[in-house]
């Protein structure tokens, strides 16, 4: 007959029933704390609007979301870090809900349900989609990132179909996440952009040339630049400068890949650096570039948010590596 422990789910922890089901306490007790901070920060935001100096070192240090990564196991200790712990911890959900973290949270999240949903357990699953469906209501309130938002949605229907008879997990939980998908999926549909009233303020068509072009310079994604040049021709004409997708061609690929499609000895006046960069995107594909990113101390294995940081044990200078979206998850053993 075999040992049974005082909680044979995981013996030594202890759980909580929830409405969503079984939950190890000690993250629900996170949770909690997550969604009491969130208030917290709404009522620090209010009375920054009146008292701003006094009120931003709490608003700045009211919440660092960050886990400790512990990297191998040992006789003396015997757990690792989850990706599920990591999720809670890291407050993925409003990461998600954030301008400067939706694109490093949704190529996180495309990784995820790429080839590892079937193997990850159901707690991760649901964290998975319990995101996703925060990040849909955020779209659809703030009507930014609608498009990536969807192409999210639609990867994830594709994700279930082709795992629905090798994934773990109860039946049951596959179909509770089949409805997830097709309640985003119905939002989604049924959402509209809305069109900004004509209310006398400046809008971007209002600035100078010199503004749009510094703006649009800044854009990482030729897609956006090409949109936006659909828009006037006055944009039109910024969109195709040859100095700009010069830029872009030397953002996004190095020297070597460039001088593949380019010759040094041609006339610069000549030269068409989109097609160019055409060339090379097609070949080599363009960088990823995220406003906002994790990383992990070197010193205490903390991992953090760059724009958040994190409370370091160390005396010695800051030393932190950039995390990837693969390199985040190839920390965690499935």
């Amino acid at each position: 007959m075999p040992y049974l422990g005082r909680d044979w789910r995981s013996p030594g922890d202890e759980w909580v029933r929830t409405k969503e089901g079984w939950e190890k306490l000690k993250l629900w007790r996170v949770k909690v704390f997550e969604n009491l901070n969130s208030h917290c920060l709404a009522r620090l935001l209010r009375m920054a609007l009146e008292e701003w100096d006094t009120c931003y070192d709490d608003l700045h240090n009211v919440h660092r979301p960050y886990i400790r990564y512990i990297r191998a196991t040992s006789r003396e200790q015997k757990t690792l870090t989850s990706i599920s712990e990591a999720f809670i911890h890291l407050d993925m959900s409003t990461a998600g809900k954030d301008l400067r973290r939706f694109n490093y949270v949704n190529k996180l999240l495309k990784l995820l349900l790429c080839d590892k949903i079937a193997h990850l357990s159901g707690a991760v699953q649901k964290h998975i989609f319990g995101i996703m469906e925060d990040m849909v209501t955020d779209v659809i309130r703030s009507q930014n990132n609608v498009t990536e938002m969807r192409r999210l949605v639609n990867f994830a229907a594709r994700a279930l179909n082709e795992h629905r008879t090798d994934h773990i997990g109860s039946s049951h939980l596959w179909n509770s996440h089949y409805q997830s998908v097709n309640r985003m999926a119905t939002k989604l549909r049924k959402f509209k952009v809305k069109e900004r009233k004509d209310d006398g303020k400046l809008t971007f068509m209002d600035l100078p040339e010199e503004c749009k072009r510094h703006i649009i310079t800044t854009l990482p994604d030729h897609k956006d630049i090409i949109h936006l040049g659909q828009t006037s021709a006055s944009n039109h004409d910024i969109a195709n400068e040859q100095l700009l997708w010069k830029q872009m061609c030397f953002f996004h690929f190095n020297k070597r890949q460039i001088l593949n499609f380019h010759n040094q000895n041609d006339d610069e006046s000549h030269t068409d650096w989109m097609y160019i960069y055409k060339r090379c995107y097609l070949r080599y594909g363009k960088k990823e570039v995220y406003a906002d990113m994790l990383a992990i101390c070197r010193h205490c294995n903390n991992i953090f948010w760059q724009s958040l940081g994190h409370p370091c044990v160390s005396d010695l200078p800051p030393k932190c590596k950039i995390l990837k979206p693969e390199e985040f998850i190839a920390l965690f053993q499935f």
